[in-house]
């Protein structure tokens, strides 16, 4: 790979990691959310009589946040995993574009005291 694809290369990468990483935030926010309001709920059915017909839909919007949560938590994970794929292909990028610098200097006789 040539400098310039390299660094367009990189650029790209950059550009992915940045959204990736946003992405992820937005998601860490998203289920902390969810954990508060199922603590909460938690707490609000605890604090009921078990024969209270509130309980029961109480019970059942907890089970969908959970659901959601777990969701949230599968995208998560496989964004994570991009994430590092993303961060190990800049690395080789990186070093690619290093290479190619180096190898250019010393082919244009910079590197040889001319």
């Amino acid at each position: 790979m040539g400098v310039l694809a390299a660094t367009m290369r990189l650029i790209t990468l950059q550009s992915t990691r940045n959204d990736l990483e946003f992405r992820l935030m937005d998601i860490t926010g998203r289920i902390a959310n969810l954990t508060a309001q199922i603590a909460d709920k938690d707490e609000f059915i605890g604090d009921l009589d078990p024969e209270n017909p509130n309980v029961r839909r109480l019970e059942a919007e907890k089970k969908r946040l959970n659901l959601m949560e777990r969701k949230l938590q599968a995208q998560q994970t496989a964004l994570q995993t991009r994430l590092q794929e993303v961060m190990q292909e800049m690395q080789a990028c990186q070093q690619m574009l290093g290479a190619g610098i180096q190898s250019g200097l010393f082919s244009y006789g910079m590197g040889m005291g001319r």
